[in-house]
């Protein structure tokens, strides 16, 4: 029996070794299927990406120009109030008797005038006086109020009532800020300056007068009205190698605040040639981005590509690739340098970036 069972393990050893063998010699595995979508030349509208902060065109502190004691204070915080409106009023009682002290003054240069024209010296001599005293007679009527200087909405109370103000110094009462137009400014880089003069010669810049600003908010909607761009600076941040540039915006619903943040998008040029490829393909990594390219043999081989802005689904490629090679737009995480795979054509959708764009906001010019 022992004979017996011994044959019966070396049988089984002998049909288990077999079968190994015949797996280690079976088919290779197949080819990674991979959906592949040509690098295609286009002609696109080239755009600026940044974020932009608001500013007021105006933002006036309103201050007590007089010594007394705040009276009265006539507006609602946080509320809308136009120009000229009266905002405060400081104590009357000292400049109710100067204003009383100019009329007298006033009435009496007057009668004097009266009894003195025959004397062409003495008259012109008492027209100065008469004029410094409607000076001083209009000072004491303003100086006691306080009123808006602008249309805006005006802050909280700085000093509330009751309160002395403007006894050593113009009291500052509140802030008031225009929110209709409103600025956006920010900052391009050197190199997106240089690449604006680089359109410019070559034709394909945007002119100032027709082109936009585009701005999308906090909410990811895009803000209704276009804004132009209004000032461009002088010089360059040396610090940050950037350029301080501003767009001008309609804000007749009040939606922008100054300090709220915004992604704009800032047309720079009209039909420039690239070269376009899917965004899905590009492997971004901290030395830069990578894309596989597909030769004939269908063998895979990563790229180093320099890229561009995104025009929709599409990235613009400055450098690394031709029109017409291959690139893998899937399973790039399975790819290897060298590997062989089973080819997918996929349709371009290039065409979503060659649709017509809006027009967007001016870049910083060539000062």
């Amino acid at each position: 029996m022992p004979s017996v069972r011994l044959a019966l393990w070396i049988a089984a050893a002998l049909a288990l070794a077999a079968a190994c063998g015949r797996g280690g010699n079976g088919p290779e595995a197949p080819p990674l299927p991979v959906t592949t979508a040509p690098a295609e030349k286009a002609q696109i509208p080239v755009y600026i990406e940044h974020v932009g902060t608001t500013e007021a065109v105006n933002t006036i502190e309103v201050r007590a120009r007089v010594q007394g004691v705040l009276e009265k204070v006539l507006f609602k915080e946080g509320a809308d109030v136009e120009k000229d409106a009266l905002l405060f009023v400081i104590e009357q009682k000292p400049y109710q008797a100067a204003l009383a002290k100019a009329k007298a003054a006033l009435e009496g240069a007057k009668a004097t005038a009266e009894r003195t024209q025959a004397d062409f010296e003495r008259t012109s001599e008492l027209e100065k006086k008469d004029v410094a005293s409607k000076s001083d007679l209009d000072h004491a009527r303003a100086a006691r109020n306080e009123s808006s200087a602008i249309s805006g909405r005006i802050s909280r109370l700085r000093v509330t009532q009751g309160n002395l103000v403007g006894a050593t110094e113009q009291t500052v009462l509140t802030t008031l800020v225009q929110l209709d137009p409103m600025y956006i400014y920010w900052s391009p880089s050197e190199r997106e300056r240089l690449d604006v003069l680089r359109l410019r010669k070559q034709g394909l810049y945007v002119q100032r007068d027709e082109i936009e600003v585009k701005a999308t908010l906090a909410d990811g909607r895009e803000y209704p009205y276009p804004g132009r761009l209004d000032f461009v600076d002088n010089a360059i941040d040396p610090s940050a190698g950037t350029l301080r540039v501003r767009a001008v915006f309609p804000n007749p619903d009040k939606t922008l605040l100054p300090g709220q943040y915004a992604d704009l998008r800032v047309l720079v040029g009209r039909d420039v040639s690239v070269i376009l490829v899917p965004a899905q393909a590009i492997l971004e990594e901290q030395g830069g981005s990578t894309v596989f390219v597909i030769g004939s043999d269908d063998v895979v081989q990563p790229r180093a590509i320099v890229t561009g802005s995104t025009q929709g689904k599409m990235r613009v490629v400055e450098s690394g690739l031709e029109a017409g090679e291959k690139i893998a737009i899937d399973n790039l995480g399975k790819l290897r340098p060298g590997m062989r795979v089973a080819v997918r054509v996929s349709e371009s959708v290039a065409s979503e970036a060659k649709a017509p764009a809006a027009p967007v906001a001016d870049p910083p010019e060539h000062r």
